[in-house]
């Protein structure tokens, strides 16, 4: 399976362009509104292409946050069955496209801190709230994925056991074999 180039782009492209506006508007005395709005609008631009896109695409996870009735958050998760599906460049390009920018531009904030530029911290924490919002929603994302990996092991290891003490025991029928449920009884 060949790198998915063009997602791949699309992914750091957004960043990228978002650092160099940001890095340029001095030298090209852009004006401190000039350079909010549009590092803003490519951050938001990467947000939703990272969210909805290069995560689906390059590494198989999705995920998204739900507010229920009762005002609690709620994380779900989306994610390839077969990880066979996922190529291992993509997958470097993805997490590295996702984690590395979030230290840059922590350096950027303790920049601006060290050097008493406020009006700009806002924008450079705007900047990481999105970035983070992603790399944390991919992490536990991954970790879910992970889990539901394990488990599903650990039933193909059941079934497997349970497969073994059928055949042992000369029963074959599956039905025999499974639980009783309440749709099973008449109440």
């Amino acid at each position: 399976m060949a790198p998915s180039t063009n997602v791949i782009a699309a992914h750091l492209g957004f960043k990228a362009v978002a650092l160099i506006v940001y890095l340029l508007s001095g030298a090209i005395d852009r004006g401190f509104v000039d350079t909010f709005v549009v590092v803003t609008l490519l951050t938001a631009l990467d947000f939703w292409v990272v969210k909805n896109v290069s995560g689906r695409l390059l590494v198989g996870l999705r995920w998204w946050n739900a507010i229920d009735e009762s005002g609690n958050s709620q994380w779900h998760f989306e994610n390839y069955q077969d990880r066979k599906q996922v190529n291992s460049i993509d997958s470097q390009f993805f997490w590295g496209g996702l984690l590395v920018p979030v230290v840059v531009w922590a350096l950027i904030g303790v920049s601006c801190v060290l050097t008493l530029r406020f009006m700009w911290l806002t924008l450079v924490a705007a900047v990481l709230a999105a970035l983070l919002s992603n790399a944390v929603g991919y992490i536990k994302c991954k970790r879910d994925a992970g889990r539901k990996l394990s488990a599903l092991g650990g039933r193909v290891l059941t079934d497997g056991v349970f497969q073994s003490v059928r055949s042992a025991m000369g029963t074959t029928s599956r039905e025999r074999m499974q639980p009783a449920t309440s749709f099973d009884y008449d109440y």
